[in-house]
């Protein structure tokens, strides 16, 4: 009995590795088959007559291949190729006038090939536009939630009574909330433009209030159309005025998150400034440089770590404070220690310093600018009703509260902190206590070195990566500390967003070059009546 049963068990063994290579093969012919097909679809494409290039699409996009999608995308992008010398397909990446080509169904590197022995797929503007209706609909309904978005705006813009049957497929398979709201307004959209006149009315007020520009330009269409029931013109135009409300409270909103965008930005930036000005009063024309060095930081940490860019973010902001707190140590100890009293000198030194660290930089990493990536959770926007926020810019606002209140615990509630605001208040009667006055200045200038390479490993995140980073930070931080209040970081704190808000307000009636002029010219016109800014610092030194 137990000899049967480890027979019947060894069988059942075999039977399923038997099924299981029996579906393998099953899978891979069918891999195989779609693959074929879809080849001999794209070499049709291999002829002048755009008509039948016109009918191979839309065979191409009926294809069950889960590479159609490719295939679509490569030819609008015109990236598909088909070498002449055996008709393999191949995706090419033009570089620096270089053909680099990619096997299309293995995605292989096949190197760098010649102009002459390729044949590019060519279309014309009827065929994008028909490229982009059918790359939509694949979009729809196989699409990730980003693709999904793309294709129902791209719906929302120029769909038609045709679209609906593909809207209403994808409702009734979709559950995230929020491509269900959207197909709903892509529905409405259509219904508003080519339903019957009840059905039109019913549509146009479910989209009033919208604050998507296509819907606006939808309604705009309804009332300028001369052939529209009056009725559902009166309809348009209710739903108009709010949608255009909506968008004006949005855009104050809008104003206000940028403000506070580019007022982090100038904070994170003039933290470190604030302390080595406040405390050593030391004119650190560097400082933009040291901003610089955070972000090649991340850089760095980022090639080295390529496959987890949230776990190489988050390792940049220590590495990124040691190395600039060394930096500044360097920096201290080899040149400003012998400047302190002098601050014309340590601003002629520190402006050397800079242009040293600008060429370092280029000797080791090339002039040209670097791309940091962001993880995937600084990507994208975040929706509060209509409002759309960058997810980066948001984080960043966080980022830069978070770092404040960690360096106003470090002066507050530690014993270096102590120290510093005793030398900062009275140098001679720090001293007199006991206090290594020199040591704190050495620290001070390391810590707020630190905290300049933090803000660069969050501007990495919005921007390039590049030399001449830092030259874009250092006057606007004067500007802020000079207007907040020397050594203040309460003062820093109100004027970095004071002036980041100010800026945004003013910039879309005069530009954003006049704008920043406007702004100088207040901090010129503020410093006459207060010298010592916004805030000043209390102590004997602040008397002096």
């Amino acid at each position: 009995m137990l000899r049967l049963f480890l027979l019947n068990k060894k069988t059942l063994k075999t039977i399923n590795k038997i099924t299981l290579l029996f579906f393998g093969l099953l899978f891979v012919s069918s891999l195989y088959a779609d693959n074929q097909s879809l080849t001999e679809q794209i070499l049709k494409l291999d002829t002048k007559d755009f008509n039948s290039k016109i009918k191979v699409i839309e065979e191409i996009s009926k294809n069950e291949s889960n590479l159609n999608l490719l295939a679509l995308k490569s030819i609008l992008n015109g990236k598909l190729f088909i070498r002449k010398s055996d008709k393999k397909i191949l995706i090419i990446d033009i570089k620096n006038r270089k053909y680099h080509a990619y096997d299309f169904f293995e995605n292989k590197e096949l190197g760098v090939l010649k102009k002459r022995k390729l044949k590019k797929i060519k279309i014309n503007n009827n065929i994008r536009n028909i490229l982009s209706n059918k790359i939509g609909l694949i979009q729809i309904t196989r699409g990730n939630k980003n693709e999904k978005i793309e294709a129902i705006l791209d719906i929302i813009k120029e769909g038609d009574t045709e679209t609906l049957k593909i809207i209403n497929l994808g409702l009734s398979k979709e559950e995230d909330k929020d491509i269900v709201r959207l197909f709903d307004m892509a529905k409405d959209s259509i219904i508003a433009r080519y339903g019957a006149d009840n059905e039109k009315i019913e549509a146009i007020k479910r989209l009033s209030g919208s604050t998507n520009n296509d819907i606006v330009n939808i309604l705009r269409s309804i009332i300028d159309d001369s052939s529209t029931n009056n009725y559902i013109k009166i309809e348009a135009k209710k739903a108009l005025s709010k949608s255009l409300k909506n968008i004006q409270i949005n855009n104050i909103f809008k104003t206000i998150f940028f403000g506070l965008s580019l007022g982090s930005v100038l904070l994170l930036a003039a933290i470190g400034l604030a302390i080595t000005f406040g405390v050593v009063g030391v004119i650190n024309m560097a400082h933009g440089e040291l901003i610089m060095i955070g972000a090649y930081c991340t850089y760095v940490v980022q090639q080295l770590i390529p496959n987890n860019l949230s776990i190489s973010i988050f390792i940049s902001i220590p590495v990124a404070f040691l190395l600039t707190g060394l930096v500044g140590i360097l920096i201290e100890r080899l040149v400003v220690k012998n400047l302190y009293g002098r601050p014309l000198e340590t601003l002629l030194a520190t402006f050397g310093i800079s242009l040293i660290l600008q060429q370092t930089v280029r000797s080791i990493f090339s002039p040209l600018n670097k791309t940091v990536y962001s993880p995937e959770w600084m990507s994208g926007i975040t929706s509060i009703g209509g409002l759309e926020l960058t997810n980066n810019r948001l984080i960043i606002i966080i980022f830069t509260l978070l770092v404040f209140l960690i360096v106003i615990y470090v002066l507050k509630r530690t014993t270096f902190g102590l120290h510093m605001r005793a030398v900062t208040q009275n140098r001679k009667m720090a001293s007199a206590m006991g206090i290594n006055t020199k040591k704190i200045d050495m620290f001070t200038f390391a810590f707020g070195s630190g905290v300049a390479g933090v803000a660069g490993v969050a501007l990495s995140q919005i921007t390039n990566v590049g030399p001449n980073l830092g030259q874009n930070y250092i006057i606007d931080s004067f500007m802020v500390v000079v207007f907040g209040g020397v050594g203040n970081l309460f003062g820093t704190l109100i004027g970095a967003f004071g002036l980041g808000l100010g800026n945004k307000i003013i910039e879309p009636y005069v530009g954003a070059i006049v704008s920043k002029i406007f702004i100088l010219l207040f901090i010129i016109a503020f410093i006459q009546f207060r010298p010592k800014g916004l805030f000043t610092v209390k102590g004997r030194s602040a008397d002096d």
